[in-house]
């Protein structure tokens, strides 16, 4: 499960953004636009941690439709930085069986691009969309999880509705502190981690997720560094992840 780095280029400085929700209703991406810009200005490669499409919640006409821009957005940076890396790690919004296939196809003549991939280790991190931890680290348990979200229907309008009004009151904020508390999540990310291959992570020392929607900014468990931008949702801090590696 656990990826290396694709590309012959030497990674010095990276950025990590996940869980954009592009498509959605509740989505402010557009708020943080210059932001993401000047992340990947100032980086070497990207890591597009996951969530960056929200399938379930699209309100784009049909499935076409929201593949198609999709690939569109992911073209539009790619052309934007001609000389960066770009891998794409799924998470479960965007973990769409369409989405996936079309992806691997479009992918294919890439050479600057990496996907199907749930996590990569690139020095001394990993980079992860996070939702190991509803698998609660057994690898049977994820791919449950992950096959639900792959054959979930859109949303209907009316359940749309109710998550708007969901996110006008804040409650997905308060849902997601409560469901996701720093500690808890990091233990339960260090337990998937030490159920891995130990050749796999031997010398790791930081963690870069998403998933939460809850910012850290080098908590400290078990000397382990873990890392999460947010998410752009309204009333939700984000932020780019920006990793400098040693030389």
């Amino acid at each position: 499960m656990i990826e290396t780095w694709p590309f012959g280029i030497d990674v010095r400085r990276l950025t990590f953004i996940s869980d954009l929700h592009l498509f959605s209703n509740r989505c402010n991406v557009d708020e943080h636009h210059k932001l993401i810009e000047s992340s990947l200005e100032d980086a070497d490669a990207c890591v597009w941690g996951g969530d960056l499409f929200d399938f379930r919640w699209s309100r784009l006409e049909n499935e076409s439709a929201s593949v198609a821009q999709a690939l569109q957005w992911l073209e539009d940076w790619c052309e934007r930085f001609p000389d960066k890396h770009f891998v794409y790690l799924q998470g479960n919004h965007d973990a769409h069986n369409a989405f996936s296939e079309a992806m691997m196809r479009w992918a294919a003549g890439r050479e600057r691009f990496a996907c199907d991939l749930d996590c990569m280790r690139i020095k001394d991190t990993l980079f992860l969309h996070g939702d190991v931890i509803e698998g609660r680290g057994k690898l049977e348990a994820f791919a449950e999880y992950r096959g639900r979200w792959q054959n979930k229907r859109v949303a209907s309008r009316v359940a749309s509705g109710f998550y708007d009004v969901a996110i006008a009151a804040r409650a997905h904020k308060a849902a997601a502190m409560a469901a996701h508390r720093r500690k808890s999540t990091c233990m339960q990310l260090l337990h998937w981690m030490r159920s891995q291959p130990r050749s796999a992570t031997d010398g790791v020392r930081r963690i870069v997720f998403g998933h939460t929607h809850r910012r850290i900014q080098g908590y400290c468990l078990d000397g382990i560094e873990f890392f999460n931008g947010g998410a752009t949702i309204r009333h939700v801090p984000f932020a780019p992840v920006m990793i400098d590696f040693e030389t």
